[in-house]
């Protein structure tokens, strides 16, 4: 389930496909790295595609690229990878190669899904002392 909302994510904001919204909980908790520093959490599927259709309004390109899964055991999994972006202004590429996400799964769909520019930061979230 963790892999298919990456694939799924990619899919949606490059194509505009629904295929996002059909693995999320209606009731889903997105954290995205921006809305930590904004103090946001953005709460059920419908703000989730606001948020991404901002989220397209200001880049041309947005990748994540998880690598790396490792099931919690509790339904939690952490996924450790990068991502990619592009702005629409100025075409300026931006990789983040340090990139994770902390995500919830409960009856077969993701109900939370916290982003991390920080490994440690993530690894700290999940309570485990290294990528495993």
């Amino acid at each position: 389930m963790a892999r298919r909302v990456f694939e799924a994510f990619n899919r949606t904001f490059t194509e505009g496909t629904p295929d996002l919204y059909r693995v999320l909980d209606p009731e889903i908790e997105w954290i995205p790295v921006m809305a930590v520093l904004e103090g946001r959490t953005y709460r059920g599927a419908e703000q989730v595609r606001r948020w991404l259709e901002e989220l397209r309004k200001d880049w041309a390109a947005f990748e994540v690229k998880p690598e790396r899964f490792r099931d919690l055991g509790d339904g939690r999994v952490l996924a450790m990878g990068a991502w990619r972006a592009q702005g629409r202004r100025g075409q300026v590429p931006l990789d983040l190669p340090q990139a994770a996400w902390l995500l919830q799964v409960r009856d077969g769909r993701i109900s939370r899904l916290q982003a991390f520019t920080d490994r440690r930061e993530a690894l700290d979230a999940a309570g485990v002392s290294d990528e495993g």
